[in-house]
């Protein structure tokens, strides 16, 4: 294993520990628990390399200096429990139940104030860009999982995708509730290959179904690891363009977040193993994205063409249910969006126009952002009135989705008009302090 990418030296580094700093501060954690211990540097270094692991007790004061809770250990196992927040789990089998296992700690998170690094985001996309093709790992072998329970957890599943898509209280109680049943199954590995694909299919799909929850709710680090592990699991089932669909979430986040660099990279490698043309019609409107916030023109018309081109391949029969919603409504609206960004309100409402008006009604969270943008074009055009008819409307229906992301975007927009004095903006800002006081 690379010294440097073995999570313990980087977690020294972060820290400026020396071997003999790290070594010294066990020693110490030690003497506090009435122990002796003879950690030394050099016990330290063959840790990092790979040549020995940490006994129990060691684990247990290297967890008490880092700050994991003990429970983090038996749940992780090691390395994995150690909070080196950019190490990606590698793309085998054992390195995927890691990164599902992950999720499933209820406690709270070490990591919540913590989000991918650049160079991890980008890590996780070109290893699995890279290793997709190969063969999938036949270790995941054992007793067949029982046949009932699994098309159990696949119906389940199915359907609470689609609730996910709207408004509903329980819903992502319900979505982890599930998921941890397919992550204990997979982590007792007892089930023959067919079996394990199908249950990593399942724990895919929530995953992902479960990180879009937390990502409305503003939870990034969560909603992170749950793409992250959503990748892991749809490599693991052979599903190329659930694990692309997931790269490019985390892809659309980066943007979100003011990191289209990031995106960018992540995307060209999603884009280099999806299968269908949906996915690739997806994975480019989001190219298109970031490139806007890039001011990259050239870019975002050729990523925005291209999108549409693969939409016109799109065959219902072959799109796969993570994608089937993708239309040409997703590509006018986020077009729209690229536009404004590029400075042309003018040609950015038209787009937007058009993607309302061909949405899916049910998707309240989508139309929310839409209308946002729509109020944020208005604005740009000096019309005070549709600003804020427009603004009045994303709030509403941001509220009515229960999206936290959503309610903030649109709160953002209308708190930028606090020093706007025509009655219209008046009337938007009386009307949002009394809705969101409620």
């Amino acid at each position: 294993m690379d010294l440097d990418r073995h999570p313990l030296a980087y977690l020294r580094r972060r820290h400026h520990w020396s071997g003999d700093d790290l070594a010294r501060l066990l020693r110490e954690q030690a003497r506090r628990r009435g122990l002796r211990s003879g950690i030394d540097r050099n016990r330290i270094w063959l840790w990092e390399t790979g040549r020995a692991t940490p006994s129990e007790e060691s684990q247990l004061l290297l967890a008490a200096v880092l700050g994991v809770p003990g429970a983090a250990l038996e749940q992780l196992r090691w390395p994995h429990w150690l909070p080196a927040f950019d190490q990606p789990a590698p793309f085998s089998p054992e390195g995927s139940r890691a990164a599902l296992r992950e999720v499933q700690i209820t406690r709270m998170d070490r990591r919540s104030f913590l989000v991918l690094s650049s160079s991890t985001l980008i890590d996780i996309a070109a290893d699995w860009a890279r290793i997709e093709p190969r063969h999938l790992s036949q270790a995941l072998d054992g007793q067949a999982v029982d046949e009932e329970l699994l098309t159990w957890l696949e119906q389940r599943s199915s359907e609470l995708r689609a609730l996910a898509a709207r408004p509903h209280p329980r819903v992502s109680a319900l979505i982890d509730a599930h998921l941890n049943t397919a992550i204990d199954l997979l982590v007792q590995d007892r089930y023959a290959p067919a079996a394990g694909r199908r249950l990593h299919a399942v724990a895919a799909e929530l995953a992902h179904c479960a990180a879009w929850l937390r990502f409305d709710a503003d939870r990034h680090a969560d909603a992170q690891r749950h793409w992250q592990a959503a990748v892991h699991a749809a490599h693991q089932a052979g599903d190329r363009d659930l694990a692309a669909v997931a790269l490019s979430d985390l892809a659309y986040q980066a943007t979100w977040l003011s990191r289209p660099a990031d995106a960018i990279r992540v995307l060209d490698h999603a884009r280099s193993r999806a299968r269908t043309a949906a996915a690739r019609s997806l994975l480019d409107v989001r190219r298109a994205r970031a490139c806007a916030v890039l001011q990259d023109r050239h870019g975002t018309q050729r990523a925005l063409t291209s999108a549409e081109a693969e939409l016109e391949q799109m065959h219902p029969s072959s799109t796969p249910p993570v994608i089937s919603w993708m239309s040409i409504a997703d590509i006018n609206a986020d077009a729209g969006r690229c536009w404004l960004d590029l400075g042309d309100p003018t040609r950015a409402g038209t787009a937007i126009n058009s993607g309302l008006s061909e949405l899916d009604p049910r998707r309240a969270r989508t139309r929310a952002v839409f209308l946002t943008y729509r109020a944020e074009g208005a604005l740009q055009d000096r019309d005070a009135t549709a600003a804020a008819a427009d603004a009045l409307a994303a709030l509403d229906t941001a509220l009515a989705s229960g999206a936290t992301r959503c309610v903030d975007l649109a709160s953002a927009l209308i708190r930028r008009l606090d020093d706007r004095p025509e009655p219209p903006m008046i009337e938007l800002r009386e009307y949002a302090r009394e809705r969101l006081a409620t």
